[in-house]
């Protein structure tokens, strides 16, 4: 059974991807599986079982990133197409069947594809690895556990809470025995001098590895963690798919859709009315250290 799967171009929706495909992988044990999916994302689906083909394709002006996928998919027969980005393309390739998903805003996005799957059966995103991304994540990990991983920054402001408040949370007793392990890119760094005062820090343990890894190889490491809290992103959903409890942190995105999914994770939802033209991080401004030292505690204790 040859399966194309037309998937998000977006690292966090790719993430949560990941359930489908798994369950797919389950209920077609000979299936060959064919994924659509963009260069940011495409470290995701390189260890996947039964990968056929990996077809990246990055989005262009005008939609033209359309084209070279259809270019890319049109020559060969499939079995089965499984559409998440709600296009057309489904009904110009040569396909015995397929599945349009279209999304909604009022349930987890989990919950959403298990009713497309249309299975009673749990579903759960998942990131494959083999031993030379557990062997390489080794060596990215120093500092001493037990460890906090914390993604303090997304690809949007508004998402972020603020680094002053990481500092404040951080020199909290409770975490005197922690490591905390910093995520992210560095062009995602939007105060360096404040970052650089967290980094540098008398009273915290820090270690930095922004930059450091592809996605595989961080999995390991944050399964290592005791905690993850950050923004919401793709560091987010990647700690969902660990043991390490997962707290996000949400402003203006939809928590209850892209809320870290997964028993014992949580979303602290800031209740900000703001304008969404504003700038900075005025969206998680109410959320206090106090409220978030105060989950942070119930859920590691």
């Amino acid at each position: 059974m040859k399966i194309l799967i037309i998937n998000y171009s977006r690292i966090g929706d790719s993430i949560l991807s990941t359930a489908l495909i798994k369950h797919l992988l389950d209920e077609y044990p000979e299936s060959q599986i064919s994924i659509v999916t963009s260069s940011i994302s495409q470290d995701l689906f390189k260890r996947m079982p039964r990968l056929e083909n990996l077809i990246v394709i990055d989005k262009r002006k005008y939609s033209l990133h359309w084209l070279d996928i259809w270019k890319m998919v049109i020559n060969q027969k499939w079995d089965l197409t499984i559409d998440l980005r709600s296009s057309y393309l489904s009904y110009i390739i040569r396909t015995k069947k397929y599945k349009i998903f279209k999304g909604c805003n009022k349930i987890p996005k989990v919950e959403q594809l298990k009713k497309f799957l249309n299975t009673t059966k749990e579903i759960t995103p998942h990131i494959w690895l083999n031993e030379k991304d557990v062997s390489e994540s080794k060596k990215l990990l120093s500092g001493n556990a037990p460890y906090i991983a914390v993604a303090p920054f997304s690809n949007w402001p508004q998402k972020d809470w603020s680094l002053q408040k990481y500092i404040d949370l951080f020199q909290s007793d409770f975490f005197k025995e922690f490591t905390i392990l910093l995520f992210g890119q560095s062009r995602d760094i939007r105060n360096k001098e404040l970052f650089n005062r967290l980094l540098n820090h008398n009273k915290i343990k820090v270690v930095n590895l922004f930059d450091q890894g592809n996605l595989r190889q961080l999995t390991p490491i944050i399964d290592e963690c005791d905690l993850f809290i950050g923004s919401d992103s793709a560091l987010m959903h990647l700690a969902a798919t660990t043991k390490c409890k997962t707290i996000g942190l949400f402003g203006p995105t939809n928590d209850v859709v892209y809320g870290p999914w997964g028993a014992g994770n949580i979303s602290i939802k800031s209740d900000a009315n703001n304008d969404k033209n504003s700038t900075g991080n005025k969206y998680l401004e109410n959320i206090s250290v106090e409220e978030v030292y105060k989950m942070i505690r119930n859920i590691v204790l």
